[in-house]
C-alpha cells in the first residue's frame, strides 16, 4: 500500500488512534534498535532486571557500574528513574550475538518496558493520537513487515505501554503559528497539515517539486514573493546555516553521538558571522560544492521512498513544529524538515567518498537517515535560538535554493 492523505482509525482506551497507511514494520532482529542508547528504566524495570545476579552469565561487565540512577533532567515527563549504561562500543550489555540476552534466557515480561514500545511511537493532539515508528529501525527503513493498519492488537498493546511510561507527558497544542505573528486554530492546521501530505503523496513528482509544493501550500493564505523563473545558487548564508546544522545532527567528536543536541543560538551567530561552511564527515571536511557534486543516483526510488516516508511520519506524526519540535511555527518546523532532506543528501555523500564508492547508495541515506532520526527527535532550542531559526527558515526562497542545489 503506497503512502497517502487517507489513514485508518481505532479507538483505544476513550481514543482515536490514527494509524498511517503505506509503512510497515516487523522486527528484523538486526539488534540495530539497541545499539546508541543508554536503555531507560522505569523504578520496576530496574528491580526487576537488576535484581538478577548477571555475573555468572555475563563475567566480561561489571554489574555494580551497569546501571545508573537518572538526573531530575533525564527523567523529566517520563515515569524513568534508571538506565542501562552501553558497553564501550555502544551497544546495550545484553545484546549478545544480535538477540537480547534477557529476552532469550527470561522472557520478553523481563525486560524493560521500552525494548518493547520501539519503535512505535505516540503524539496526543486535539484530534486524537497519530502513530509512528522510529526510522532507527532498519526494518522502518526498508519499510519491512506487517502494514501497521494491519496491527491493531499489537498498537493497543504498544498504546498501553506507552501510555504507563508517559504518564505525565502532555505536548502542548493551543499556541499553533503558522508564522510567528498569525496563530491558528487546531482544525485549521489540520487542514494545512492536508495541503502537505497532499503535496508530498503526489506520484510521479520528483521529491524536490513535492517539498516546493509542501511549502506552497502553507503560504496559501499569505502574501508570498513570487517565486522567480530561475532559482538561484545558494547564497553564503544559506550554506553557513546548513553547516550549522550539519554539525548539530551529525557531529563528528564521537562523544556528542550520543548526546542531546542543544542549539546555542550566540555561538551559532558567531559562527554565521566568522566561520566558513565545512561539512564533516568520518574525519574529513568537505565544501557544500564538493558534497552536492558527488553523483547521486537520479531516479533510484527506494532512496525516494525512503526520504518520502521519513518526512512523512514526522509530518503525520505533528513531530515537526510547535509542542512536537521546539514550539517552531508550522512553516518554519517545515522548511527544517525539508531541509534534512539536504543535510541527508551531504552526509551520504561524505560517507560515500570514504568507503572509496562512485556514487550515493541506499545504505548511505539509511546511515544518514538513521542518525538524524536519533539526534532531530533530541533537538532543544532556548527563546533566542528558536527566533533565530524562524528567522532563517521562514524564507521559502532560501528553501529553494538549498533543495534546488542539493536533491
Amino acid at each position: 500500500m503506497a503512502l497517502t492523505t487517507a489513514h485508518t482509525t481505532i479507538e483505544v482506551d476513550g481514543k482515536t488512534l490514527h494509524i498511517p497507511q503505506g509503512i510497515n514494520y516487523s522486527c528484523s532482529g538486526c539488534g540495530r534498535c539497541c545499539n546508541g542508547v543508554a536503555v531507560p528504566m522505569t523504578q520496576d524495570d530496574y528491580e526487576r532486571v537488576s535484581a538478577i545476579d548477571w555475573s555468572k552469565e555475563l563475567p566480561e561487565f561489571d554489574w555494580s557500574r551497569q546501571f545508573r540512577t537518572l538526573s531530575a533532567k533525564e527523567n523529566d515527563s517520563s515515569t524513568y528513574t534508571h538506565a542501562i549504561r552501553p558497553t564501550n562500543d555502544g551497544h546495550c550489555p545484553f545484546l549478545i550475538n544480535k538477540l537480547c540476552h534477557i529476552h532469550a534466557t527470561r522472557g520478553e515480561h523481563v525486560k524493560p518496558l521500552i525494548c518493547g514500545l520501539f519503535p512505535y511511537s505516540f503524539n496526543h493532539t486535539p484530534s486524537g493520537v497519530y502513530l509512528t515508528v522510529s526510522f532507527r529501525s532498519n526494518a522502518v527503513l526498508g519499510n519491512m513487515g506487517t502494514p501497521l493498519t494491519e496491527q491493531i492488537d499489537t498498537l493497543k498493546e504498544k498504546f498501553a505501554v506507552y501510555n504507563t511510561l508517559y504518564t505525565a507527558r502532555s505536548v502542548i497544542w493551543d499556541s499553533i503559528k503558522l508564522t510567528v505573528d498569525k496563530p491558528i486554530s487546531w482544525p485549521q492546521y489540520l487542514e494545512y497539515e492536508q495541503g502537505v501530505l497532499t503535496a508530498l503523496t503526489q506520484e510521479n513528482v520528483p521529491l524536490k517539486q513535492r517539498l516546493f509544493a509542501a511549502s506552497d501550500a502553507l503560504f496559501k493564505d499569505l502574501n508570498k514573493p513570487p517565486v522567480p523563473a530561475e532559482i538561484a545558487p545558494p547564497k553564503g548564508i544559506d550554506k553557513k546555516f546548513l553547516a550549522g546544522l550539519f554539525a548539530l545532527y551529525y557531529p563528528s567528536d564521537a562523544k556528542f553521538l550520543n548526546k542531546d543536541v542543544v542549539f546555542n543560538g550566540v555561538k551559532f551567530a558567531l559562527d554565521l558571522a566568522m566561520k566558513a561552511p565545512k561539512f564533516r564527515v568520518v574525519n574529513k571536511s568537505f565544501t557544500f560544492e564538493e558534497l552536492t557534486a558527488f553523483p547521486w543516483p537520479k531516479g533510484d526510488l527506494e532512496i525516494e521512498d525512503l526520504l518520502t516516508r521519513f518526512l512523512y511520519s514526522r509530518v503525520f506524526g505533528k513531530w515537526y513544529f510547535g509542542g512536537g519540535f521546539a514550539q517552531l511555527s508550522v512553516i518554519a518546523g517545515f522548511h527544517h524538515l525539508a531541509m534534512l532532506v539536504t543535510l541527508i543528501r551531504l552526509h551520504s555523500a561524505g560517507l560515500a567518498i570514504a568507503r572509496g564508492a562512485d556514487q550515493v547508495s541506499m545504505i548511505d541515506v539509511m546511515v544518514s537517515v538513521r542518525q538524524v532520526e536519533e539526534k532531530v527527535q533530541e533537538a532543544v532550542l532556548d527563546g533566542y535560538s528558536a527566533a533565530l531559526w524562524e528567522l532563517m527558515l521562514f524564507a521559502p526562497g532560501r528553501l529553494r535554493r538549498v533543495l534546488e542545489a542539493s536533491i
